[in-house]
């Protein structure tokens, strides 16, 4: 019985003709294209299977609208069918070339030209028939109507499944058995590729953007011609290891001449995939013809001209780009936020040059990945998480992206920052004017790239004051803090591939102890993200007159829960918590395997100064990429260890990276549940004051400090100490701004 699997050639609907079983055997084949190599199987996969065909004549055969067929056995007899669709029209193979069909993508481990849909079983077999329907060459079992003369004996266990014709594939006396001979090893078939393919249709570039969210021919190859607007240097990197060719590339536009009037529809394209000489920035204001296969590359529509060329022609000067079409911040502010970030608004203008008038950086400085997100207005408000909101934030969120004057990223350092020439430096609140560029999409935000030699101007008037406030130590008082410290690594350790030096750990912990003083040097510092005792030794030398506590985790990275403290509070009770416990509900562990309920397990100390003693429970929690259910149970645990320290009469403070929102579940039930009097200081800070982190343009917290009932009563003030969100990163070796990706908070307690 043959097996139907989705279909996978283009164009044409699926259909399938029963014929009848062909009398005498097939003649020679008339346009000299013969099956010359084929398999039914190999020992791994019975579906692993193919066919090869071979142009014998000194001349190009074009084999477009060529249609494969099966042969099958039902009701007792031998029968024919379509098994895919027509080849695409233009397709052709060049005199002595092979062009291979395989068993879907997912069946045939080899490369192939096109591919049918069909199991074809070892009691079938195969033939080719041309536009007009004629069979040009067929090979099959004993007895089907596939047959030509003996026919085959195909196997169904061994090593030997491969059938290949003899003379090179020449050989052709319309008896299969003698052609082929015996099957010998499982190769797999020579693909033609390129000098086969149908020459792509010229497609405007509006008829491939179309008027939704995706393009309607994704997965088609077209060509497209247009001005080059602007490119993108930067190769995005995977899995810490790979760069991705098809992130870099160049933005084409349809001359004005050429645009529709559908307001809709977008006139420009990203085309990826283009080497470094094809997206230079000496292209901008040329002429291109380009060709690829149409794909939605992480939501932004892409032509794919991975392994192309593309051609230029024309001067490369400014008067030759399309006028930019200027934001308007009414139709941006009036969006529709979908899930994965689209906004119709910004989606028409895909990949076209837009220029932003004036726009306001409400999201915080600079970041480390060169981003800088602004509104199109001049009203300067905070941009918070709303949980009501869409994930994506603001309607007219825009992102201005360095990638433009990038280098890649580093796979051996992922994490590093690459040098551009158009990262646009800018504090919160700053203004930026005359922004000209594409715009793309990139993790659910849409980006506005200035392009080299163009960047926006700059206003800083309005801006933040650097540095930002922090609480100065007080009388009578103790300061407690939480700092998530970003990969602090020890020289020689490695983290996602690479291997840190000691220049840059000598940098890190300069930056993290000026961060310390930037914040007047709290008295207790919870701290995460530490993979290294001895690093963490460097940053309390750097201080002067602290110490360290910290103790190693299980987690894949190293990376654990210490403190800081200064000398002369004493520190007694250091201890891990949960080190053996286990979850039964979502897992906690970042390979999604484990049942342990904590990677990094709480630290635990206590402390005394004077008469002020407190327990202080520092953590680390699971990633918002895991379920909610992880963080409750995690905060259960943490809980009913905070009521333990309660029922014998002490205090306690739960700090650190909870990696979660004040509205949460897990805050707002399981870590305040039953008898303990736990209370997040949250919402003590000022109002405009109230976030850690920025993700996607948007303020949130998600670094708390939580107390119990008797040390409420002692509680004087929250602030959070904005060196990381707020501002451009000023200096990578000496610098707080950047060193981390979390702002930590500090709270004040009187000591009477």
């Amino acid at each position: 019985m043959r097996r139907a699997v989705r279909l996978v050639l283009p164009l044409a609907a699926f259909a399938v003709a029963l014929l009848a079983l062909a009398g005498a055997a097939q003649a020679a084949s008339p346009s000299g294209v013969v099956i010359s190599q084929l398999r039914t199987r190999t020992a791994a996969s019975p579906y692993d299977e193919y066919v090869q065909l071979t142009n014998t004549t000194n001349s190009t055969v074009d084999v477009g609208t060529w249609q494969l067929y099966d042969c099958y056995t039902s009701g007792g007899a031998s029968r024919i069918g379509t098994d895919g669709d027509p080849l695409p029209v233009g397709t052709r193979i060049p005199a002595g070339g092979t062009f291979v069909i395989g068993k879907d993508a997912n069946d045939y481990t080899g490369t192939s030209d096109a591919t049918y849909n069909f199991q074809v079983k070892e009691d079938g077999g195969f033939q080719i028939r041309d536009a007009s329907g004629v069979a040009q060459d067929s090979v099959g079992a004993r007895g089907t109507a596939c047959a030509e003369g003996t026919g085959l004996t195909f196997p169904t266990t061994g090593d030997a499944y491969t059938f290949t014709r003899a003379g090179g594939g020449t050989t052709d006396t319309d008896d299969n058995a003698a052609d082929f001979g015996a099957p010998s090893g499982q190769a797999d078939g020579t693909a033609c590729g390129a000098p086969c393919e149908a020459p792509p249709a010229p497609t405007p570039i509006h008829a491939i953007q179309g008027s939704g969210t995706a393009s309607p021919l994704v997965g088609q190859k077209v060509e497209i011609t247009g001005v080059v607007i602007g490119v993108d240097q930067q190769q995005g990197v995977s899995n810490y290891v790979n760069l991705d060719p098809r992130q870099a590339g160049i933005y084409v536009e349809a001359p004005t001449i050429a645009q529709d009037t559908d307001t809709r529809t977008s006139e420009g394209i990203f085309v990826g995939g283009l080497s470094a000489a094809d997206r230079a920035a000496s292209h901008i204001g040329q002429t291109v013809t380009v060709s690829g296969t149409v794909t939605e590359l992480y939501n932004l529509t892409t032509l794919d001209a991975s392994g192309r060329s593309a051609s230029f022609t024309g001067t490369a000067k400014a008067s030759n780009l399309p006028a930019p079409v200027t934001i308007d911040p009414a139709s941006a502010a009036a969006q529709t936020v979908a899930a994965n970030g689209s906004r119709p608004y910004y989606e028409s203008l895909e990949g076209m040059r837009v220029r932003l008038a004036v726009g306001t950086a409400n999201s915080g400085g600079t970041d480390k990945f060169g981003e800088l997100f602004v509104q199109p207005t001049t009203r300067r408000a905070r941009i918070f998480r709303d949980p009501s909101g869409p994930v994506a934030g603001p309607p007219d969120l825009l992102d201005l992206a360095q990638d433009a004057g990038s280098a890649d990223v580093d796979p051996e350092n992922p994490s590093a920052t690459p040098s551009s020439t158009t990262r646009v430096k800018a504090d919160l609140f700053s203004r930026v004017t005359d922004a000209v560029g594409p715009l793309g999409f990139s993790f659910s935000e849409y980006q506005l790239l200035p392009q080299p030699g163009a960047k926006p101007t700059v206003t800083t008037s309005g801006a933040v004051a650097y540095p930002p406030e922090a609480p100065e130590a007080q009388p009578d008082t103790i300061r407690v803090a939480n700092f998530n410290m970003e990969n602090l690594f020890g020289a020689g350790m490695t983290d996602d591939g690479h291997t840190f030096t000691q220049a840059e750990v000598d940098a890190k912990t300069t930056r993290l102890a000026n961060a310390i003083k930037l914040m007047h040097k709290p008295d207790v510092l919870a701290v995460q993200e530490v993979a290294s005792e001895d690093a963490l030794k460097e940053v309390a030398a750097k201080l002067g007159n602290y110490t360290e506590v910290w103790k190693p985790s299980t987690d894949a990275r190293h990376i654990a829960v210490g403190f800081l403290v200064r000398n002369g509070i004493q520190v007694t009770d250091v201890r891990q918590l949960g080190v053996t416990a286990t979850t039964t509900g979502a897992s906690c562990a970042d390979d999604g395997v484990s049942n342990k309920l904590f990677e990094r397990p709480p630290l635990r100390i206590a402390i005394k100064k004077g008469k002020f003693r407190t327990v202080l429970i520092g953590n680390h929690w699971a990633s918002q990429g895991h379920a909610e259910s992880c963080r409750q149970a995690q905060a259960a645990f943490v809980n009913a260890a905070a009521r333990d320290v309660d029922l014998a009469g002490g205090n306690v403070i739960v700090l650190g990276d909870l990696n979660d929102y004040e509205d949460s579940p897990a805050l707002t039930q399981d870590l305040v549940s039953g008898d303990t009097t736990l209370r997040n200081l949250w919402s003590k800070a000022p109002a405009t004051n109230r976030y850690s982190f920025q993700y996607d343009g948007q303020l949130q917290t998600l670094d708390h400090i939580f107390v119990d009932e008797p040390l409420a009563d002692r509680f004087v003030s929250l602030r959070y100490v904005h060196f990381d969100n707020d501002y451009y990163e000023r200096n990578a070796t000496t610098s707080p701004t950047g060193v981390s990706d979390h702002d930590p908070p500090v709270a004040t307690f009187s000591l009477r």
